[in-house]
Parts: C-alpha cells; sequence; structure tokens
C-alpha cells in the first residue's frame, strides 16, 4: 500500500504533466491562431486577383473593339 509521501509524490509528478500539456496545448493553439490568420489573409488576396481578373476580363475585349473601331 502506498504511503502518504509516494501518494503526494505522484500527485506532484500528475500535476506538472498536466502543466506542461496545457502549456503545450497553449502554443499549439497560438501557432495555430497564426496559421488561420495567414490562410484569412491568402483568401482575401485570392478574391482580390479573381474580381482583377473578371474586370480585366471584361474591359479588355472593349478596349480592343474601340481600338479597332477608330483604326
Amino acid at each position: 500500500m502506498p504511503t502518504d509521501q509516494d501518494t503526494y509524490a505522484m500527485l506532484v509528478k500528475l500535476d506538472e504533466r498536466q502543466k506542461t500539456l496545457f502549456n503545450m496545448m497553449t502554443r499549439v493553439e497560438k501557432h495555430l491562431e497564426q496559421l488561420n490568420g495567414k490562410v484569412s489573409e491568402h483568401d482575401r488576396t485570392l478574391a482580390k486577383v479573381q474580381v482583377y481578373g473578371t474586370i480585366a476580363l471584361v474591359t479588355f475585349p472593349v478596349i480592343v473593339n474601340v481600338i479597332m473601331e477608330i483604326m
């Protein structure tokens, strides 16, 4: 049967393990927040590129047509 000191030592080890695990989880969560921010930034950039591409696809033929009509 474990003594009080053995039980206390096991509880201290358990407490230290829990602190370590919670610290690791905190670091992982912070890193995920950074990655999610980067993904969000890339999504916004991709949306801007798509908008500019759509504008170019619509206006470029009109500009070419106007130039051809002038000449």
